[in-house]
C-alpha cells in the first residue's frame, strides 16, 4: 500500500524512482518470505488490480506475426477501460517462431510471452527456469485470479511449479462451473444463397458424395457473384486441411490397442487425399488452395468468390465482412461429412489443453502488476467486454448476454470500425467457457449456426488433451524428425493431390509415406506414444478416442 510522506523531498524522490522503474512506486518484486517461511500477502478490499493503478507499461510478446493489435487507450474502449482499471499500458510485440527462438537464445524476452500451448518452446522456457512460477504470484498478489484447477494440474511442470495460463482451455471443472462445452474448428461452411441456387440443402452435404455433388453443381451451373466465377471449394493446405478432412472421415490418433498412431498412415487419411485428388481433377479445387495464406483466403471468402470451405478460423471473420456488403450472401455452418469408414463424425476438440500459453519472464520488473493484469483480463466482466465490446452487452435475468443492438449492427455492417472502437482481442489468458455459458439466446442470422457448431447431434466432440500434448522436447532428435516430416508433408501434398489419376495419387502417397518413414516417422511415433500414455494416465483413461471405448 502507498505510504503517506510527510516530507516533500521524499515524495519527489519516490516519484523519480517510480518513473525509472517503469511502473508506479509499489512493490515491484515478490516480497521475501517471513521468518516462518510464509509470504507476506496483502489484504485489501476490492479487486486485486485496483490496489495499484499507477502508470505502468508492460511488454507482451505474441508469437503470432499475423496479430495486428496496437494498444490504444485513447480510441479503443476496451484498452481505455483496461488502463483506467489497472493503470497498465501494454507494449505489444509480435513475431514468428524464429523471432521467439532468437529472444530465448539471447535472453531478451519481454515481460510476458504468449505462444502455442503445445509448443516445444513452452517446455523449454519452463524447464530452463526462464519464466516465473505463477502460484506464488497469484497467492501473494492476485488471489482473485480465475483459473481452473484442472488447468493448473495439467500444466504443472516436472519441478512441481505451474508456469502457464492457457487460453481456450476446457476441463470438467470450468465447463461445469460456467455451463460451457467442447468446441471444434473442424467444420464445413457453405454459401446458403448459392446452395439455394443449386437446389440443395445443408442436409444434402452430410456425406462425402453429397458434398461432392454440391461442388459439382456450382461448377456445372457456372455460378457467378459480382461478375466473377465462384470457386466451388477452397481451403488452406499450408495449415491442416488434409488432416481435418481425414478426421471428418473418421481418422484418429489412437489405434485399437490404445497406442498413439500417425494419422498419415490411417485408411481415412488415404480416403481424404483421394477425395482432394478427385476434387482437383474435376476442377472443384483450384491451385489457389496450395498458394494462398490465411488472410488471402479470408479475402476471397469476404469477396464472395468461394462457395465452400473448411475450418471455423478461415470463415468466422470473413463471413461477417461478406454479409456486411450483401445481406443476401450468408456463409453458414454445414457440419461435417462422413465417408467410407464412418457413418457418424467423431471429431477432436480444438485444443482442450488450450490454444495459447502465456508465461511471465523471470526477469519481469513488475510481476505483481502482471499477475493482477491477468486477474483483470480473466474477470467475467473483462472476458465479456473482450468478446462483445465495452458497452455492447448486459446480462439478462437468465444470465445470458443481451447485446446492444446498435453495436451488433455496427459489428455486422462495419467490422473494421467495430474492431477499432470496441474489440478487445485480448483473450490470451481468459476462460472462454464464461462466454459459452452466457452466450446470447438470439444471435440474429447466426443463432442456429452458433448452437449447431457445438450441439450438432450428428457429431461427437471429444477431449483432445492426450493427443495435443505430445510435442517432442526442443533440441531432441524427435523434434528434428517432426520438423523434417512437417516440412516434407507440405512439399509433397501438392504433388500428391494434383496427380493425374487416382492410381497415380495413391502411388505418390505411398512414396511420401515411405519417405516419412525414412525421415524417422516410426521413431517419432514411439516417442510420442510414451507421452501419450503418460497423458492418459494423468486423466485416468485406458482409451482416449471415444470410438475405442
Amino acid at each position: 500500500m502507498r505510504k503517506k510522506k510527510g516530507i516533500a523531498i521524499l515524495m519527489v524522490m519516490a516519484i523519480s524512482l517510480s518513473v525509472l522503474a517503469g511502473c508506479g512506486n509499489k512493490d515491484n518484486q515478490p516480497s521475501e518470505p517471513d521468518s516462518n517461511g510464509s509470504e507476506n500477502t496483502e489484504v485489501a478490499d476490492g479487486p486485486s488490480w485496483k490496489q495499484d493503478t499507477s502508470d505502468c507499461t508492460i511488454t507482451w510478446f505474441m508469437a503470432y506475426d499475423w496479430y495486428g493489435k496496437k494498444f490504444d487507450e485513447v480510441n479503443n474502449l476496451f484498452d481505455k477501460k483496461l488502463y483506467e482499471e489497472t493503470g497498465v499500458k501494454i507494449d505489444i510485440q509480435t513475431g514468428d517462431t524464429d523471432k521467439l527462438n532468437m529472444l530465448i537464445k539471447t535472453g531478451k524476452l519481454p515481460d510476458i510471452i504468449t505462444l502455442d500451448a503445445n509448443s516445444t518452446q513452452r517446455k523449454l522456457l519452463e524447464d530452463n527456469k526462464m519464466v516465473q512460477p505463477l502460484g506464488p504470484l497469484m497467492e501473494q498478489y492476485a488471489p482473485d485470479l480465475l483459473v481452473p484447477q484442472s488447468m493448473i494440474d495439467w500444466y504443472t511442470a516436472k519441478d512441481g511449479n505451474w508456469y502457464s495460463i492457457a487460453s481456450y482451455y476446457y476441463g470438467d471443472d470450468n465447463i461445469a462451473d460456467n455451463q460451457g462445452y467442447y468446441e471444434t474448428h473442424n467444420q464445413n461452411y457453405v454459401r446458403e444463397d448459392i446452395l439455394s441456387q443449386i437446389d440443395m440443402t445443408i442436409d444434402d452435404l452430410q456425406t462425402k458424395e453429397g458434398f461432392l455433388n454440391a461442388l459439382r453443381a456450382v461448377k456445372e451451373k457456372n455460378i457467378q457473384y459480382n461478375g466473377q466465377t465462384v470457386v466451388p471449394y477452397m481451403v488452406l493446405f499450408s495449415d491442416i486441411a488434409d488432416i481435418q478432412i481425414a478426421q471428418q472421415l473418421g481418422a484418429h490418433e489412437e489405434d485399437a490397442e490404445g497406442n498413439f498412431q500417425s494419422i498419415y498412415t490411417t485408411p481415412e487419411y488415404r480416403e481424404a487425399i483421394l477425395l482432394f485428388n478427385q476434387m482437383y481433377r474435376e476442377g472443384l479445387l483450384t491451385d489457389d488452395s496450395f498458394t494462398v495464406d490465411k488472410s488471402q483466403l479470408e479475402q476471397e471468402i469476404a469477396a464472395g468468390r468461394v462457395f465452400a470451405s473448411t475450418a471455423k478460423t478461415n470463415v468466422s471473420n470473413s463471413k461477417l465482412s461478406l454479409y456486411a456488403g450483401d445481406h443476401n450472401a450468408i456463409m453458414k455452418y454445414a457440419g461435417q461429412f462422413t465417408g467410407e469408414h464412418n457413418d457418424r463424425s467423431i471429431i477432436p476438440a480444438q485444443n482442450n489443453m488450450g490454444w495459447t500459453a502465456t508465461l511471465v519472464n523471470k526477469d519481469a520488473k513488475n510481476p505483481d502488476r502482471i499477475i493482477r493484469l491477468f486477474a483483470y483480463l480473466n474477470s467475467k466482466e473483462a472476458t465479456l467486454d473482450n468478446e462483445w465490446g465495452v458497452g455492447g452487452w448486459t446480462l439478462g435475468e437468465d444470465g445470458k448476454v443481451v447485446r446492444n443492438p446498435e453495436i451488433v449492427a455496427l459489428r455486422d455492417e462495419n467490422p473494421t470500425e467495430f474492431t477499432a472502437k470496441y474489440a478487445g482481442d485480448m483473450g490470451w489468458t481468459s476462460d472462454y467457457t464464461i462466454v459459452q455459458g452466457t452466450y446470447p439466446q438470439d444471435e440474429g442470422i447466426w443463432a442456429d449456426d452458433t448452437y449447431l457448431m457445438t450441439h450438432d447431434n450428428r457429431m461427437e466432440i471429444y477431449d483432445d488433451k492426450c493427443f495435443a500434448d505430445v510435442a517432442p522436447e526442443a533440441g531432441s532428435d524427435e523434434a528434428a524428425i517432426q520438423a523434417r516430416i512437417k516440412e516434407y508433408r507440405l512439399q509433397a501434398l501438392g504433388r500428391i493431390i494434383t496427380a493425374s489419376s487416382a492410381e497415380q495419387c495413391e502411388a505418390e502417397l505411398d512414396a511420401a509415406l515411405a519417405e516419412m518413414e525414412n525421415l524417422g516417422l516410426s521413431k517419432l511415433i514411439s516417442y510420442q506414444n510414451e507421452l501419450f500414455q503418460a497423458n492418459k494416465a494423468k486423466l485416468g483413461l485406458k482409451f482416449a478416442y471415444p470410438g475405442n471405448r
